[in-house]
């Protein structure tokens, strides 16, 4: 069974001016054309069916309370082997708290659970990809989620490299294509649609600043698993870092002894490799910088 969605044209000298998508039982076939300052490009390729519509399903939001729920349990267990204490656990939407009565070491148990509960915390964070950004902040873990799409989006990353005669020419190639996907607005309540995974993104043709950034350092690191990348989060913002050769007029930064270039994956914006919106000239100063592993 086979069925197409729609072609989407775009007018205008750049931008997307396509998307096709023919979706079928085992595969999808995608084909986008775009145009930036180098010319007109198109990109052909196919994903497997069933990675796309697990990526569709998946959360675009930190789901604090299954968190909770799930460190709750670690924590009861925790409790069951206490001596002499009994140790109350409960879940209140996005919070856990924890009380001990008894005839043992009530203080000890109550310092036991904690430590328990933060260890699972962070377990759990690492198993979901989430980490504390900063200040206890909770976001998506992007740069291990490159690494965990990187060989998904090797389709992706092959057709362009077809096109490309080297590594810089696939990296702002592969830049172009991402910037030129549109953008995914907030909702008209205000709402921000939140993390989009790079397979649920490119079938769905949209995606905002951490989401885009995500697919592109993916295809980067699927043709070029020992290039450096790292994401670069500035407040409401996310752009990237690419470990290339500095080429005149880069801009770049310095993060644990190497130098990166900045990369702008966001669009519509078409600012070229090396070079960021006026604002983010300084951000890997101001925000906080996470190498790809």
């Amino acid at each position: 069974m086979v069925w197409w969605v729609a072609a989407a044209a775009w007018a205008g000298a750049s931008g997307q001016r396509a998307f096709d998508l023919e979706q079928g039982e085992s595969t999808w076939s995608f084909h986008y054309a775009w145009a930036d300052g180098t010319g007109k490009h198109e990109l052909d390729f196919e994903l497997p069916a069933r990675a796309l519509v697990e990526d569709r399903e998946e959360i675009t939001w930190f789901p604090r309370h299954q968190m909770m729920e799930d460190v709750a349990k670690e924590v009861r267990r925790y409790g069951r082997d206490l001596d002499g204490v009994d140790l109350k656990v409960k879940v209140d939407g996005p919070t856990l708290s924890m009380n001990a009565s008894g005839t043992g070491d009530v203080r000890g148990a109550l310092r036991g659970a904690e430590a328990v509960r933060d260890e699972a915390i962070d377990a759990w964070l690492a198993e979901h990809r989430f980490w504390f950004i900063e200040d206890r902040v909770v976001s998506f873990d992007h740069a291990a989620l490159v690494e965990d799409y990187a060989p998904q989006l090797r389709p992706v990353a092959d057709a362009l490299w077809r096109q490309a005669p080297d590594e810089r020419a696939f990296v702002s190639l592969a830049l172009s294509f991402v910037q030129t996907i549109p953008y995914e607005a907030r909702k008209r309540k205000g709402g921000d649609p939140g993390y989009r995974r790079p397979l649920a993104l490119l079938s769905r043709n949209r995606g905002d600043c951490d989401s885009k950034s995500v697919l592109f350092l993916g295809i980067v690191h699927a043709r070029l698993p020992e290039l450096p990348l790292s994401v670069v989060y500035v407040p409401e913002h996310a752009l990237v870092g690419v470990g290339l050769d500095r080429a005149s007029g880069d801009r770049t930064f310095r993060e644990d002894g190497v130098r990166y270039v900045y990369a702008e994956p966001v669009g519509p914006a078409q600012h070229p490799l090396g070079e960021t919106a006026p604002e983010d000239r300084k951000a890997a100063k101001k925000g906080v910088v996470r190498a790809v592993p």
